[in-house]
């Protein structure tokens, strides 16, 4: 007999994790005119991404009105987005500034620092725009419609067995979005693969309370996954800004060869980490899953 999610501890309730991602996204808008609104929009854009996991998980037991809010929450991160964008960047230089790869020359400290100038200019820059324009406000209407539906929906009457299907659904997904030549991969791919990944990564919290030790394990793996691939990510954006006419286009010969030794670094790391994420079959997983909650609910 499948276990009803809202039982603790099987598995945190829905509405609980729903109540607590929007009012980290509440508390990130709150500060947004403060004196560090980077580390708002990063918070934000955490809390969006993770309502979106959360709303995936939910459509087939609540409908469109769950779809609607996932595509409008992925339409305020990606509003909010520019700013990361720009400090995308400014990682990947310090990434490629701290490769030992003695084949590809070492930057001047002259020019890293030039560089890094730019790049935090036009990060400020993004920062400053995002709070103008309306942005503050769409966010506002958009959260009150998430709580307003929130408050409507029958959460604690959708079934363990429901979300562990759904939570399967985006392992297949992300699964069957792994690169067959991750050599020859086009980073548009490697970033939808990304995407699933992240969503998959959040789904992951509901369930780590079956077994914390071992679905901790897993997410940890799953994270790092991700991190590689955001790196491979950040790498990409950077070269995109050394083509003509972009900010960096004077040192395009200088930057290109690190850019791309270390982004095949970081593939090679996300090809072996998930590897071994994704080595059960979606269905074996799915049992898995089935089968720690049978176990937490019987140590009850």
């Amino acid at each position: 007999m499948m276990v009803g999610l809202q039982a603790p501890p099987v598995a945190h309730s829905l509405r609980q994790a729903a109540d607590d991602i929007l009012a980290t996204a509440r508390a990130a808008r709150e500060q947004l005119n403060g004196t560090e609104p980077g580390s708002a929009i990063h918070d934000l854009r955490v809390a969006l991404k993770r309502w979106q996991a959360l709303l995936r998980l939910l459509e087939d037991p609540i409908g469109d009105e769950a779809m609607i809010l996932r595509r409008e929450a992925r339409l305020l991160a990606r509003e909010f987005g520019r700013s990361r964008d720009a400090q995308s960047v400014l990682d990947a230089l310090a990434d490629i500034a701290k490769q030992r790869d003695t084949s590809t020359p070492a930057m001047s400290m002259r020019t890293e620092a030039t560089i890094t100038r730019r790049l935090q200019e036009a990060r400020d820059a993004s920062e400053a725009a995002q709070l103008l324009a309306g942005a503050n406000q769409r966010l506002d209407d958009g959260l009150a419609r998430a709580s307003a539906c929130l408050a409507n929906w029958p959460l604690e009457r959708i079934s363990f067995d429901s979300i562990v299907t759904a939570l399967a659904r985006s392992y297949r997904r992300a699964r069957r979005r792994l690169p067959r030549k991750w050599e020859d991969a086009d980073p548009e791919d490697i970033h939808e693969f990304r995407k699933a990944i992240v969503a998959f990564r959040y789904q992951l919290d509901l369930i780590a309370p079956l077994w914390p030790k071992v679905w901790h394990a897993f997410i940890d793996e799953v994270q790092r996954v991700r991190l590689q691939l955001g790196r491979s990510n950040d790498l990409v954006a950077l070269s995109r800004l050394t083509q003509p006419n972009q900010l960096l286009a004077h040192w395009r010969s200088r930057l290109t060869p690190p850019i791309e030794t270390r982004r095949r670094f970081h593939l090679e790391r996300a090809r072996l980490l998930a590897g071994r994420v994704f080595a059960e079959a979606p269905r074996s997983f799915r049992k898995r899953i089935a089968a720690l909650a049978k176990a937490a609910a019987a140590s009850r």
